[in-house]
């Protein structure tokens, strides 16, 4: 048996499409890809079980939908796994449908789009073989290893009697330990490689799931659920030592919704990277949390090689913040961001415009904390209502969507939110203007300067992070 695991084409006129392995499927100006590393574990997973198995990303080599089918015609599967999300649902079912047709494989697609609207979808694609709902791996291994779709947990397929069927609910998976480690061989890892980052760098996770309950985000309530499930620290440096030893790793981005919170599991790899000298060999990433403000957490990040942390602040104003359900306020990011500086952590804080009820007086308050907080760099996002979030029901409830099923619109490119207050067209104004009124400033390009200044690789950093402003803004 032969297996593809797909991202597939995501053609676009704004430039670049980012789908794999990100909470906000978006397209930007320059090229920035995220390593799709679910798509790793699940052909980790599938050799482990001797399947034969080869992941095409499409997006990272720039397939056209042709080039694509073309490819898949010359490998000749025998089942092939679509990733989809909202913004590219139209095109991942025409190339579904495509290689349907073309390749003669079962075809099998998976995401959160799919998730949410599986039966509609495969009532409406009676060509796909099913569709995979949540977290994906054991159910990709399932499937390869059973034909009998009714004894398999977490898919929706047609059964013999042309009706949909739709099987219970995968558990989700308790012991992350029991994964092997990502299939890395099977990626040119190069194309995912970040101006953020020193080269060769390389993305992990140690835990799946968030425990908060923010109105906007997609994974907790569609994919990982809302218990956060952890890794051993053995396993996790385990799996550092092998980066190491195979691909020369100088930084890893660890990318758990939440990293810095759960003290038992920040201080237990901690201690783990300093007792085998880890610490030494490598730097690395986080997300962290407001919540925590517990500052020997921040100190033990810096003396374990961790040298950046990010924040979802989201918004200055308490109320939009109330709205959202994120249980942070405006003093208490002021206070955590320092206990992190003070450590010796650089801050990246994430923020969010055009969300139901926003006003100007809220946004203009964003952008205030954003230059008080002190923070190295910032990430301005459009709140985007994806399908499957409580922010997309409300939307339908309340009737504040301006493109409730224009899937296209879903990429993260304008404001997609009637908040009673301001202009959709006020709103892209606003998002540029909070760009350039943080990155602007004499202090952001002083600081940048220097630090570029102090080595080769913050060098490279700050000149590639400057063509991406450039690219974006100008």
């Amino acid at each position: 048996m032969k297996v593809l695991l797909i991202n597939p084409p995501w053609e676009t006129k704004d430039g670049y499409g980012c789908r794999s392995n990100t909470r906000w499927p978006h397209t930007r100006k320059d090229k920035y890809l995220i390593f799709p590393i679910y798509l790793a574990y699940t052909a980790a997973v599938l050799e482990k079980e001797k399947i034969e198995v080869k992941v095409i990303d499409a997006v990272a080599l720039e397939y056209s939908s042709g080039s694509f089918i073309e490819r898949i015609k010359e490998e000749k599967p025998d089942i092939c796994f679509v990733e989809t999300s909202t913004p590219t649902i139209i095109q991942d079912l025409i190339n579904a449908r495509l290689i349907k047709e073309f390749a003669k494989s079962k075809v099998f697609i998976f995401g959160t789009h799919a998730t949410v609207f599986h039966k509609e979808i495969m009532d409406e694609n009676r060509y796909l073989d099913g569709i995979i709902r949540g977290e994906f791996e054991y159910t990709i291994k399932e499937l390869c290893l059973n034909n009998d779709l009714a004894l398999l947990n977490g898919i929706t397929y047609i059964d013999k009697g042309g009706a949909v069927k739709v099987n219970p609910e995968r558990p989700l998976i308790e012991n992350l330990d029991e994964l092997p480690f990502p299939a890395w061989y099977l990626f040119d890892m190069k194309v995912y490689e970040s101006h953020l980052y020193r080269s060769p760098s390389m993305m992990m996770i140690t835990s799946r799931g968030c425990p908060f309950q923010c109105t906007y985000c997609l994974w907790p309530d569609l994919m990982y659920g809302h218990k956060q499930r952890y890794r051993s620290a053995k396993n996790i440096c385990d799996e550092i030592e092998a980066l190491i030893n195979l691909y020369k790793v100088k930084e890893i981005r660890l990318d758990d919704d939440t990293f810095a919170l759960n003290p038992g599991h920040v201080l237990g790899l901690c201690n783990e990277l300093k007792k085998r000298g880890l610490n030494k060999k490598i730097s690395w990433t986080c997300f962290g949390h407001i919540a925590q403000d517990d500052e020997n957490i921040y100190k033990e990040l810096a003396s374990s090689g961790c040298f950046k942390i990010d924040f979802g602040v989201e918004s200055g104003s308490p109320k939009v913040l109330k709205y959202m359900k994120k249980s942070i306020d405006p003093d208490k990011a002021r206070k955590v961001v320092s206990l992190a500086k003070r450590a010796g952590l650089l801050v990246y804080c994430d923020f969010m415009i055009g969300f139901p009820h926003e006003t100007k007086e809220d946004i203009e308050m964003s952008i205030e904390l954003a230059g008080s907080l002190d923070c190295d760099y910032i990430q301005v996002s459009y709140v985007i209502p994806y399908p499957g979030t409580r922010m997309y029901n409300d939307g339908i409830k309340e009737n504040f969507l301006l493109y409730p099923k224009d899937w296209e619109k879903y990429a993260s490119c304008t404001a997609m939110i009637n908040t009673g207050e301001i202009s959709p067209e006020a709103i892209d104004k606003y998002y540029n203007l909070f760009w350039k009124k943080f990155y602007l400033r004499p202090k952001i390009i002083f600081r940048t300067l220097r630090r570029a200044l102090t080595c080769y690789d913050e060098f490279k950093r700050a000149l590639k992070g400057f063509i991406s402003f450039t690219k974006r803004m100008i």
